[in-house]
């Protein structure tokens, strides 16, 4: 179990719940896909896999990547993971859910220990000016995540994300208002309220926004009371890297990330590998080079970081 914020990886790929292949690339149902869906499904995620393994092969090192997926359609990708003393990453909530639940509440810290996996993981949908019970529910269910990860499971990682309640947008004026000048604020207050429930992931992951000052004061916030957290930003799921625009904004995030202090490095998402994805399931590229441009686009986001970081004077 990872025991201080030394020891996080500094590239997350993220192939979890955030990207639903079912919906977004076969067309199929999420919740009854029939078996060569399944299939599929599963087959793509390995692809992103490869693509990680080549970005190895590239020069990023072992010790600073790390695969996030879920152990339904991801269990080989773990198992296989672990085998290369590669960081893997767990996904522990289920699907499609607006709040926080147990993939398999019962038998969940099995599994962890079956797979043998680095962290455990969560996508937590977590907003303070949600309704009192639906928080507390889920400070609950967070807790119970935390303390057995602390008593013998693996490290814990929980990434906050924020839907914004309808009187905070009528409030705001718009989601855009809301966004720029509310969520920032609500990202500390949620990281408080959790952690005085008694929730203390080893990781927190938060998406990153282009605001300094907010960024510094939310990593700030999880590792108050000289917490051994590490903190590491998302890049937002929907930009795309092949947009001048976004590339710009990834750019600025990464930058950004690199001179955070308390910022251990990045989640990366649906953006690096979605493209690729749709090419090679639509039959219009080979599997090699799927997984070849999903190595590129992840070999160019951590040589940005390191870069970053060398330039920065964050220690």
């Amino acid at each position: 179990m990872p025991t201080d914020s030394s020891e996080t990886p500094r590239m997350v790929l993220a192939v979890d719940h955030r990207f639903d292949l079912f919906t977004k690339l076969l067309s199929a149902s999420p919740v009854h896909p029939a078996a060569a869906e399944r299939e599929r499904a599963a087959d793509l995620k390995q692809v992103v896999f490869e693509g990680l393994l080549k970005a190895i092969e590239n020069g990023v090192p072992k010790s600073q990547a790390a695969i996030w997926t879920d152990s339904d359609l991801g269990e080989a990708i773990l198992l296989r993971g672990r085998s290369m003393n590669l960081n893997t990453m767990m996904s522990v909530e289920r699907a499609r859910v607006a709040e926080f639940r147990f993939e398999n509440a019962l038998g969940f810290s099995e599994r962890l220990a079956n797979l043998d996996v680095t962290y455990a993981a969560a996508r937590v949908p977590y907003n303070p000016g949600e309704e009192m019970q639906v928080n507390e529910a889920q400070q609950r269910k967070l807790r119970r995540l935390s303390e057995i990860s602390r008593s013998s499971g693996p490290g814990l990682l929980l990434e906050l994300f924020m839907r914004p309640t309808q009187a905070q947008i009528d409030q705001s004026g718009s989601i855009e208002a809301w966004n720029a000048g509310v969520r920032p604020g609500l990202i500390v207050q949620a990281i408080r309220e959790l952690q005085d429930a008694g929730v203390e992931p080893d990781l927190w992951a938060l998406r990153g926004i282009d605001n300094t000052a907010a960024m510094a004061t939310a990593t700030a916030q999880a590792q108050v009371d000289d917490r051994k957290t590490g903190v590491l930003f998302t890049l937002g799921d929907d930009f795309a890297l092949e947009s001048k625009q976004s590339s710009d904004l990834a750019e600025d995030l990464i930058n950004l990330a690199a001179r955070t202090p308390g910022c251990r490095g990045l989640v990366i998402g649906p953006a690096v590998y979605a493209e690729e994805l749709r090419l090679y399931n639509d039959g219009e590229i080979e599997r090699d080079d799927a997984g070849a441009r999903i190595a590129e686009h992840y070999n160019a986001a951590f040589t940005s970081y390191t870069t970053a970081l060398r330039t920065s004077d964050v220690a």
